[in-house]
C-alpha cells in the first residue's frame, strides 16, 4: 500500500506531538535560495536572511513557523550569473556547468543530516534517480526568457518532512570528476514538495 504525503506528514506529526497540523492547509510549495559569489562549496537556507527577495531566495528564515512544514519531495539545483541591475537574478543559459562535474550535497534538519553524500551527475549519469536537463524560464518583462539548468533528485517514497520551528539546511560542493578539483560556480537550490500552510479552518 502506497503512502501518501499527507499520511508521511501526519505520521511524523504525531511522532513530534505536534497535534494541530492535521488541521492546517495542505499545498504545494517551494523554498529556493543562492549564493551570489562564485564558490564550489555552498550553504544553502542558513544565510537566506542576508539574499536579495525575491531574486536570490523566497524565504526571511530558515524555520517554517509554527504549523507550517514542507514534505521535500524534490531537491533541485541551478545556475545564474548573479544579480542583475534591475534587482532580478539573470538565469544562465544551458551547458553553464560543464558535463564533466559532479554536484554532492547534505540535507541537514536540525542537528541531523538526513541526506549525506547525495551525488547529482551533470550529465545526467551513470544510472542514477536524478534527472538533468534544462527548462525555458521567463525571467519577467525586461530580460529575455532562457534556458536554465536544473539538475534535480526525486524523493523515493513519501519523501522527508521538514516540521515547523526547525532549521533546514543543504550544503553542497561542485566537483570536476577528471581531476577531483573543486569547481567553481554559481548555484541555487530549491526543495519543492508537498506544504503545510497556517489554516486553522481546513483539515488534510
Amino acid at each position: 500500500m502506497a503512502i501518501s504525503a499527507q499520511d508521511k506528514i501526519m505520521h511524523v506529526a504525531n511522532k513530534l506531538g505536534l497535534s494541530s497540523l492535521k488541521y492546517m492547509q495542505a499545498s504545494t510549495g517551494a523554498v529556493y535560495d543562492g549564493i551570489n559569489a562564485s564558490s564550489g562549496s555552498f550553504d544553502f537556507f542558513s544565510e537566506a536572511s542576508q539574499h536579495t527577495n525575491p531574486a536570490i531566495t523566497n524565504i526571511n528564515d530558515n524555520r517554517f513557523e509554527v504549523n507550517e512544514a514542507l514534505l521535500v519531495e524534490t531537491i533541485g539545483f541551478y545556475t545564474f550569473t548573479g544579480q542583475g541591475a534591475n534587482g532580478v537574478q539573470n538565469l544562465n543559459t544551458a551547458g553553464s556547468i560543464e558535463s564533466n562535474r559532479i554536484i554532492v550535497f547534505d540535507l541537514i534538519i536540525g542537528n541531523k543530516t538526513v541526506m549525506k553524500n547525495t551525488p547529482i551527475f551533470v550529465a545526467g549519469g551513470p544510472g542514477t534517480f536524478a534527472s538533468s536537463g534544462t527548462q525555458k524560464v521567463s525571467q519577467g518583462p525586461d530580460l529575455p526568457t532562457v534556458n536554465m539548468n536544473r539538475h534535480q533528485v526525486y524523493m523515493e517514497g513519501a519523501g522527508i518532512l521538514i516540521p515547523p520551528q526547525v532549521e533546514y539546511q543543504v550544503k553542497a560542493k561542485v566537483y570536476d570528476l577528471n581531476t577531483g578539483a573543486i569547481s567553481n560556480e554559481l548555484l541555487g537550490c530549491y526543495l519543492y514538495g508537498t506544504r503545510v500552510l497556517l489554516n486553522f479552518n481546513t483539515s488534510i
